[in-house]
């Protein structure tokens, strides 16, 4: 890995922060509500959902691996392949077929096989194509990881080319300074969140700030105790 195990536990810790508001553990994989954002059904350590269709990713992965309750789960796929979670009133009351399934994955998440899940999909969906981006860019710093892990969370592989082309810097691979570069892209990203016409996108450019935060610290290996949004990773 181009980062070591203490900083990827920092960057997850950092992003279930921006996501949950808490520090990942055993148990988030059993976390399970309805976004208001007409995501439909958020899940897990990571909070895949059902309509970027990371929670289809998610199951799949399970049934195939046997998972315990993969038999009952494997009833529920029909739902999730058409996004049904998300045309529900996230206010409630909600499906039967909905709360049976909210239960379903919830207790699913203590099994280890599901947690093997959830992590192998995230790290093959959203991690790997992170570190491509970082590689094509040059990027070193376990910051510069976490500035494009962040973009890939929260909008998709092909988060980080839409803010690369909105910067004129030059990425180190290509002479520039890194530091420059993330600077630049925090920067630009900011920009381009409070440009969107929805609202909940638009706030969370706290993301961005919080990042500048740990730029302006001059803590670019992430390095620990660190605070992100008054929650203290060790």
């Amino acid at each position: 890995m181009s980062v070591s195990e203490q900083q990827k536990h920092v960057i997850d810790c950092v992003l279930s922060i921006f996501e949950t508001g808490r520090i990942p553990s055993t148990k988030s994989y059993s976390t399970c509500s309805i976004l208001k954002d007409g995501a439909g059904i958020s899940y897990g350590k990571h909070q895949c959902t059902d309509k970027a269709n990371s929670l289809d990713l998610v199951c799949r992965r399970y049934i195939e691996l046997d998972g315990q309750l993969s038999d009952s789960l494997s009833h529920y796929m029909v739902y999730l392949q058409t996004n049904e979670s998300s045309k529900v009133n996230p206010s409630g009351p909600y499906p039967a077929w909905l709360e049976s399934l909210m239960n379903l994955l919830r207790s699913a998440g203590s099994d280890s096989i599901m947690q093997r899940a959830q992590d192998d999909v995230f790290d093959e969906f959203y991690w790997n194509p992170a570190l491509k981006h970082v590689t094509n860019a040059g990027i070193k710093t376990a910051l510069g990881h976490l500035v494009c892990y962040d973009s890939t969370i929260h909008s998709g592989a092909g988060g980080v080319t839409i803010i690369r082309k909105l910067f004129p810097q030059k990425s180190p691979a290509n002479g520039g300074d890194e530091k420059e570069w993330i600077y630049a892209y925090i920067k630009a990203r900011r920009n381009w969140l409070l440009s969107s016409p929805n609202p909940l996108v638009r706030n969370t450019v706290y993301r961005m700030d919080e990042l500048k935060k740990i730029a302006d610290s001059n803590n670019w290996e992430l390095n620990t105790p660190l605070t992100v949004k008054g929650v203290k990773i060790q």
